[in-house]
């Protein structure tokens, strides 16, 4: 049944219903399809029906990021009609649609990539009244275009930098498969707590999402967890703190966040996966977020099948951490033959034997490629550092 075809029915209150999906509606994201079908429905009751299971596809609950196929079947509850379109509650407040007109990086027919400022949700729900994705959609009305921004990924709400968002469907299920299939290429900056050594390695600890600690729902490293794969680098040392540059191989949930908490160095700021002292420490610099940004974003243009380089600046918190830490020591460009070793312990100030150069004062350090996908092993349980010897017994 048609969202417009109603006729039968109460308007105040829809029955529940099931809508199976068309080939023309093949390749849209849950949320989407049920927000199409809803009109009137605000966009964060759309995301309750999915956390609490009243919407469901083919019978199973599902994510609001699923991409839907011809011939499945969609369960929508009973909502009232009544309701405005865009509540004034949860229509996007005047500054962040400067803030985010202003962050836009790139825009043509097929893609919008914006800066995320910190502190912004990309989407309402979950006690949010509203998203980057929301505001851009309002932007984009107040233009008069008629792009229908949809998120091609995620960013947690307390992250920034780039957010990549299509402005059609063909676009939509291009960069999904993109990201689906590892061919986007993502770079993050961090500032973490201590120094990680080895100063380049691999974290292939499998996640677990949904476990609990002290009642809250928390991403943790457990053997029986999804596989997760980060490359890191250290790019400075400072007393206390290093700024590292994390490469994730896959997307889970919160996964650089946890890697780096495993290894002992968690990111700064975090209040979720951090260290209490250690964000307290932050704080009394001045910095009230968590210091981890989606630096540069690179893939091929679904539209014009060119290579595409997105860098995302700095934002004044982030670049302020550098000045408010002490005198950075030179960074590492030899990476330890030694393995490291997880603990609990931060090691504040950990200064690594090896070979030295000049920190990159927030900019990308000259001449520096990220670690190898298939060569680098330093923090990879399984397999040591190429060139290492075994150690003695």
């Amino acid at each position: 049944m048609e969202a417009k075809s109603l006729e039968g029915f109460s308007p105040e209150r829809i029955p529940v219903r099931q809508i199976v999906v068309t080939l023309d509606e093949a390749g849209m994201r849950l949320d989407r399809f049920i927000r199409h079908h809803t009109p009137g429905v605000p966009p964060a009751l759309v995301q309750r029906w999915l956390r609490t299971g009243q919407s469901r596809l083919n019978g199973k609950r599902a994510a609001g990021s699923e991409r839907l196929e011809a011939g499945q079947t969609i369960r929508l509850p009973p909502f009232e009609t009544r309701a405005p379109a865009r509540p004034e509650a949860h229509t996007p407040p005047e500054w962040a649609m400067r803030i985010l007109r202003d962050a836009i990086l790139w825009r043509d027919p097929a893609l919008l990539i914006v800066n995320k400022p910190p502190g912004l949700p990309v989407h309402g729900g979950s006690g949010q009244e509203w998203g980057v994705v929301d505001a851009m959609r309002l932007l984009l009305e107040r233009e008069g275009q008629g792009e229908v921004p949809e998120l091609c990924h995620r960013l947690d709400k307390e992250t920034s930098g780039c957010l990549v968002l299509a402005l059609n469907k063909m676009t939509a299920r291009q960069m999904s498969a993109a990201f689906k299939s590892k061919e986007v290429d993502k770079e993050y900056w961090a500032w973490v707590a201590g120094t990680p050594q080895p100063p380049t390695g691999i974290i292939a600890q499998p996640l677990l999402k949904g476990a609990t600690r002290g009642g809250e729902r928390m991403v943790v490293a457990a053997v029986h967890g999804l596989s997760a794969r980060t490359r890191y680098q250290l790019l400075e040392q400072h007393a206390g703190f290093s700024l590292v540059a994390a490469y994730p191989d896959t997307g889970r949930t919160h996964q650089i966040r946890v890697h780096l908490q495993w290894l002992g160095h968690p990111v700064a700021g975090d209040e979720k996966y951090g260290h209490p002292e250690v964000n307290r420490q932050l704080r009394a610099l001045g910095i009230h977020r968590m210091t981890l940004h989606a630096r540069r974003i690179g893939f091929v243009h679904p539209a014009t099948g060119r290579r595409l380089e997105i860098e995302a600046p700095l934002d004044a918190a982030f670049t302020r951490m550098q000045q408010r830490v002490a005198t950075p020591q030179p960074a590492v460009t030899q990476p330890s033959h030694e393995k490291s070793v997880p603990d609990s312990r931060f090691r504040y100030g950990t200064k690594p034997d090896g070979s030295f150069r000049s920190g990159s004062g927030g900019r990308r350090p000259a001449g520096r490629t990220p670690p190898a996908k298939s060569e680098c092993r330093g923090s990879d349980p399984d397999q040591p550092p190429p060139g290492s010897k075994p150690p003695r017994r």
